[in-house]
């Protein structure tokens, strides 16, 4: 899932930072379970995971292999149980998996299967791709820059819909659920069929900062099974292996795809998204009325309506706007207080209550973090923590207000219902709904606050629904077991109202617990998400538009279903039938036994995955780069020849994250320096060494990201003259010196059209100094402040910056100071600045050129910027002044890669103070290309 923080779907990483460095708690110990394909390395307690995914492993290499390729490398799969993200990738540099086993809670959006389970099956195909995408020049890069040139040359090659794409198709082949056959994964695309919108590949390919666009995953699997379906099960392995290699060299996809199909690349993605537009005839509820009010300029998501009386509260995010409460009434609608930082939106909403879950991550331990309640005062806008490191998702308060209950999830996926003291967060009571071992969802106190309905899922990913009696603790099941997922429950009165997947819908379905009868009650061509049913008889529900998740209102007509009809309605082969028969499902693999040993954090600690060389004139450089699998351990090697100098240099740097400071340090040895005067030649040699410790603190809680960081590292160097060559003229010099540094930043949610937060603070303070008698050093302060614009998209930035150093010249540290802009660096003894940024979008293109590079949006920067220098023998203050426009181009290259690039204009109002300063004139006007800047910020 190649998503990175905060997100919840399953993939790859593109990127050998998917992982966090020195995340893993310090306090684990780790085993492993060795397999023909696969070593899964685990926390002590979860060995049945462990051989469950190595039991899957070696199945799909067994079954699967032949419909992408033969090839075998053994992997190293992490299993991570202390986060509750819900997450997984697989990546190269180096070559690693890591499992997140926190499941969903949403059994709509990833299916029902057990969590474990589905994170083999989709990653091990992205394993399977790898191993075989080493071909052709993608095997040429390989050998001139090891796992990471496989890496460049495969995403540049193989679009990332296809290995997205054949991974969710690997989960629908061989279980009886996978989200090819849950509705909710084609949602977007029907919300744009249904208003007639008929989007280019390419913006469905990089998306939009205005409009709906569906995501890689869905239109990835339409593409795939419509090949599969249509050539055969072989297409995409022979597809593949030509593109790796770049057969042909430019378009390899788009030139394998009409090598082996006979049809162009446009062409096979128009029929292929008809087929599956027009395969299936669906339902759709006629009498709605849209509630919210849609938005051309931006999509919007309102999402878990709730009622009291006349009045309607939701969570509402836009492309302007962070998660934030409103209240809905007489056809307005009121914003209310901003919601914490969270992973997910549902929420419970009672008595002039609202609780939620809240994402807050250990201070120190990247995959460690916690879910914890938190309940808000609506009429006093008052927050309180209920809980404190825990992970506590999907709360509901009782019609009392006295009592929350919450599905609490254990480490490796277990989970339990807590009733707790909706005032002090006390645990009052622990439910278990019929077995341990099914994953409990949603759970949803009666109209009489005297039982719990509880979702739940079975180890097979079968589902129905618990009606648990808080009186005698007795737990009934109201429906048969089937692959129809359950999710959203709602309760008014002696009703309860539930999403279902039947006959390829998300539909809205009625239990009548006085009755013991079951109804269909709603159904739409893009699905009912969370209702929120009315007193009037009507029904509000949250449902995907061309504009977003919209609110809806709609009468229920209610259809009574048997028994037989609720097990009649499992979602079977929505769109694909030929390509999944005779598959072996892995639903019926028989446990298997495997030895499990002791993994030491020690092993493999240098793991050289990749090395690069480099050309910067003057230097020539060749570096290896070496990761530990359980990513605590980072070094490198170079060496690099400067042809100015014919100088060589030999470097080595590693950081050990496993304690709770990081160990930092490294040596180089550069020999045979040289400097050519106007009389002599001077040469020399010089070692340094460094080593130090750094402290990373991750302090995010409530609506604030905060990270803190303390750095302190002992250099010495040491430059020692060659006497044979010069003489003896010159003494060696010693310096030692320390650097210690603190880098602190503060900042809101940011939406997604917002270029930067609302509000924003960063500190990056650093000082260098000598510890020996060699007087040297130099204090270095940037701080940056974000404010609100005009309007919710643009921004306000405000930059100080700082620099002094010592006046003796015995050796001056690396300059950092960021001059104002459009003049050259003039280092100074004393040199501060100020400078005012008003960033704001100017267009949204939405267009690109020939699969190349696709336009998203075009931004611009006013500026201007006011340095000082001083000099201290002088006293003199010369002032470095400039203003100007910056534009940037926020862009995806090969409708793939995020880059921003811009061009810069300066007016510099004192470039002739400074014609005596540098060794030509200076331009008052200046131009510039920035390339590239950075990530897309969104």
């Amino acid at each position: 899932m190649r998503q990175c923080l905060l997100v919840a779907m399953i993939g790859m990483a593109l990127c050998a930072g998917a992982q966090e460095f020195g995340g893993i708690p310090s306090s684990l110990k780790w085993k492993q379970v060795n397999s023909p394909n696969v070593k899964v390395i685990f926390p002590a307690g979860l060995d049945s995971s462990a051989k469950r995914v190595a039991a899957i492993s070696d199945l799909l290499h067994t079954r699967t292999a032949s419909t992408i390729g033969q090839e075998n490398r053994k992997i190293s799969i992490v299993l991570q149980s202390e986060t509750t993200i819900s997450n997984g990738y697989v990546q190269l540099a180096p070559w690693r998996s890591e499992f997140f086993l926190t499941p969903l809670q949403n059994s709509l959006r990833l299916g029902s299967l057990p969590w474990t389970d589905q994170l083999a099956i989709h990653e091990y195909r992205h394993v399977q791709q790898y191993m075989n995408f080493r071909q052709g020049l993608s095997k040429f890069a390989y050998i001139i820059a090891g796992q990471e040139g496989q890496l460049l040359a495969n995403s540049a090659a193989i679009p990332d819909w296809f290995f997205e794409g054949d991974a969710v198709f690997q989960e629908t082949l061989v279980t009886g659920q996978g989200r090819g056959r849950l509705p909710a994964f084609y949602n977007e695309f029907r919300s744009l069929w249904e208003a007639n919108r008929r989007y280019s590949y390419m913006k469905i390919r990089n998306g939009s900062f205005r409009h709906l666009t569906p995501d890689h995953y869905s239109l990835g699997y339409m593409l795939v099974s419509y090949g599969r379906e249509t050539y055969g099960d072989d297409i995409w392995r022979k597809v593949t292996r030509d593109a790796a290699a770049f057969r042909p060299l430019f378009y390899p996809m788009q030139g394998a795809i009409k090598k082996h199909t006979g049809k162009d690349f446009r062409q096979f993605v128009n029929e292929a998204i008809a087929f599956h537009r027009d395969n299936r005839e669906y339902q759709g509820t006629d009498e709605r009325r849209m509630r919210t009010r849609p938005s051309e300029g931006f999509v919007q998501s309102y999402a878990f309506p709730r009622i009291s009386g006349d009045t309607a509260i939701a969570l509402k995010t836009t492309g302007r706007e962070i998660p934030r409460f409103v209240m809905l009434q007489d056809g307005g609608e009121k914003k209310m207080m901003v919601r914490d930082i969270a992973l997910d939106d549902p929420f419970s909403y009672r008595n002039g209550k609202i609780v939620y879950a809240a994402y807050r991550p250990d201070v120190r331990w990247g995959y460690r973090d916690y879910s914890d309640l938190r309940i808000i005062d609506v009429h006093t806008g008052k927050r309180n923590w209920l809980t404190r490191k825990s992970k506590y998702f999907a709360p509901d308060l009782a019609h009392d207000g006295r009592t929350v209950a919450a599905v609490r999830v254990d480490p490796g996926g277990r989970s339990t219902v807590d009733l707790m003291d909706a005032t002090t967060g006390k645990t009052l009571r622990s439910l278990t709904a019929g077995h341990s071992s099914l994953f409990h969802t949603y759970p949803r106190f009666s109209g009489d606050d005297r039982a719990l309905f509880i979702p739940v899922r079975r180890g097979d990913g079968r589902m129905s629904i618990c009606r648990w009696d808080l009186n005698t603790s007795e737990a009934d099941t109201l429906l048969p077991f089937t692959y129809q997922a359950i999710s959203f429950p709602v309760v008014k009165g002696d009703t309860l109202f539930f999403t279902a997947v039947r006959g390829g819908q998300d539909i809205l379905m009625v239990w009548d617990d006085k009755g013991k009868r079951l109804h269909e009650a709603l159904n739409s061509y893009a699905g009912i998400q969370q209702s929120a049913p009315r007193g009037d008889g009507t029904v509000m529900y949250a449902g995907l538009s061309a504009w977003g998740n919209m609110l809806f209102d709609a009468r229920p007509d209610l259809k009574e279903i048997s028994p037989a009809q609720w097990i009649s309605g499992d979602p079977g082969d929505l769109y694909v039938k030929k390509a999944l028969s005779g598959e072996t499902q892995v639903n019926d693999l028989p446990y298997r036994e495997y030895p499990v040993t002791r993994y030491g954090k020690a092993h493999g600690l240098f793991n050289f995955h990749s090395w690069r060389p480099y050309y910067d004139q003057p230097i020539w450089s060749l570096s290896l780069y070496g990761n530990n699998v359980l990513n605590t351990f980072s070094s490198a090697l170079g060496y690099k020849y400067n042809q100015n100098e014919s100088s060589h240099k030999l470097d080595y740097s590693a950081a050990y994250s496993a304690w709770f400071p990081w160990i930092e340090g490294g040596v180089g040895y550069t020999f045979d320096r040289r400097f050519r005067g106007t009389q002599r030649t001077i040469y020399w040699n010089e070692l340094s060494a460094n080593l130090g410790v750094r402290i990373p603190l991750n302090l995010t809680s409530g609506r604030l990201f905060t990270n803190l960081q303390f750095s302190s590292l002992y250099n010495v160097l040491k430059v020692m003259f060659n006497e044979r060559k010069n003489g003896r003229v010159f003494e060696d010099l010693n310096l030692n010196y320390l650097d210690n540094s603190v880098a602190f930043t503060l900042q809101t949610q940011k939406a997604e059209q917002q270029i930067f937060p609302r509000f924003a603070f960063t500190l990056f303070a650093d000082h260098r100094n000598s510890v020996n008698r060699t007087e040297a050093w130099q204090t270095y302060v940037n701080t940056g402040l974000f404010l609100p614009g005009l309007l919710r998209t643009h921004s306000l930035v405000f930059n100080f910056s700082y620099q002094a150093r010592d006046t003796a010249q015995n050796y001056l540290f690396s300059d950092n100071f960021a001059y104002s802009r459009g003049y050259p660096a003039a280092n100074f003894p004393r040199m501060w600045k100020v400078g005012v940024n008003y960033h704001l979008p100017l267009l949204y293109p939405d267009k690109g050129i020939a699969n190349i590079v696709y336009f998203l949006r075009v931004r611009a920067n006013l500026f201007y910027d006011h340095t000082n220098l001083k000099s201290l023998r002088t006293g003199i203050v010369t002032p470095m002044r400039s203003a100007g426009t910056e534009i940037y181009f926020d862009t995806r290259w090969w409708n793939q890669q995020n880059v921003s690039f811009g061009i810069r204009y300066s007016r510099l109002f004192d470039a002739e103070r400074f014609n005596g300063i540098y060794s030509s004139p200076v331009s008052p006007n200046q131009w510039e290309i920035v390339l590239p800047i950075n990530l897309i910020p969104r």
